[in-house]
């Protein structure tokens, strides 16, 4: 059962002053108050904010993943460096999250998000050292990479400048969490026995998947290339449902699978060649 905790605002606690100075952008500013939401008629706003309710999600459901994973390195031992990395990828997803929920209330529509478990990536039951090697595989090598891209296309399609300055905001982010988790990856599976890498390796199939239906992509790589990638001005720094399946299937096919095969997971390609055919 979860907390029935909510927090509310203007609180005077030290818990909220702490929350905001790590929500602040490690980059630029960003001008909320300048955001004049009589400017743009329902249908706009509507659609922008399905949009962002649906990052807040995903960004709710990642810190809650990165949060758990951090635990884990520490129970095998990892170096304090990795503490000190995990810890920076927690507060950007704090920021990320909030960033995201700020977005739905500019927009008419705040929300909260809540914990499906159901759509966290999990890992087949298997040892400890097996498990966060999967999990940095899929969360990192996979889907921050993926999602990285997904955001400078978002940034370069947004039109308005409150979307703008927030997708700068977690462009940022996301792209040194791609570069931190080709660095996690290329290190865990170093020391990786036979019987581990087949483990990993035969859960990428699913994992593709998996990444496929988050990105829109199961109606097929032809028509995500066919169809248009941004939605229409005034642009929310949102795209099309084919704009995010041409960008999983460009990061796939330019960063991931290259990239899992260079850290010896050669299995990468024909799965992925599998799902591109079938999808």
């Amino acid at each position: 059962m979860p907390f029935s905790l909510r927090r509310t605002s203007g609180d005077d606690l030290e818990l909220t002053r702490q929350h905001d100075a790590i929500a602040l952008p490690r980059k630029g500013t960003i001008d909320w108050a300048a955001f004049d939401r009589s400017a743009y008629d329902q249908a706009t706003l509507d659609r922008a904010a399905d949009a962002w309710s649906t990052r807040a999600m995903q960004e709710f459901h990642s810190l809650a993943l990165f949060t758990g994973l951090s635990a884990k390195v520490q129970v095998l031992g990892a170096p304090l460096d990795w503490s000190g990395a995990f810890a920076r990828m927690i507060a950007d997803e704090v920021r990320h999250t909030d960033l995201c929920l700020r977005m739905c209330e500019a927009l008419g529509r705040p929300m909260r998000p809540d914990i499906r478990e159901d759509e966290l990536v999990t890992s087949s039951p298997a040892a400890l050292r097996v498990h966060v090697r999967e999990l940095v595989v899929a969360a990192f090598c996979i889907g921050e990479t993926i999602s990285s891209r997904m955001f400078r296309r978002a940034l370069r399609a947004a039109t308005v400048p409150l979307a703008r300055d927030v997708v700068a905001a977690i462009v940022v982010d996301e792209t040194f969490h791609g570069e931190l988790g080709w660095e996690l990856g290329a290190l865990l599976m170093r020391d990786m026995d036979a019987s581990e890498r087949e483990q990993i390796a035969s859960r990428l199939p699913s994992l593709f998947a998996h990444y496929a239906r988050l990105c829109c992509a199961s109606p097929g790589r032809s028509w995500a290339f066919a169809s248009p990638e941004e939605d229409p001005a005034p642009n929310f720094g949102t795209l099309t449902a084919a704009g995010y399946a041409r960008a999983f299937f460009e990061g796939m096919e330019e960063d991931v699978v290259p990239g899992l095969c260079a850290i010896g997971l050669e299995e990468a390609r024909v799965a992925y060649d599998r799902l591109a055919v079938d999808s």
